[in-house]
């Protein structure tokens, strides 16, 4: 049985230390490496600028955001 439970507790590390292996990895790669979609993706990220992207939003009327809910 001791040999049984070492095989299951070096799976269970072995796969932990896997998954934090690859995270790092992937952390070191950027926020593009880490995205779903990065494969087929054909937007440039940190060619937006952020900032006036926010600055439009923070500008439009607030009652737009509202106008598809059902009003009773």
């Amino acid at each position: 049985m001791p040999f049984f439970d070492l095989l299951i507790g070096s799976v269970v590390f072995g796969y932990a230390a896997f998954s934090l292996y690859r995270y790092t990895q992937k952390a070191k790669g950027g926020k593009c490496a880490t995205c779903e979609i990065e494969r087929t993706c054909t937007t440039a990220c940190d060619a937006a600028d952020w900032d006036k992207i926010i600055a439009e939003a923070l500008q439009k009327d607030p009652s737009a955001f509202n106008s598809n809910t059902k009003k009773d």
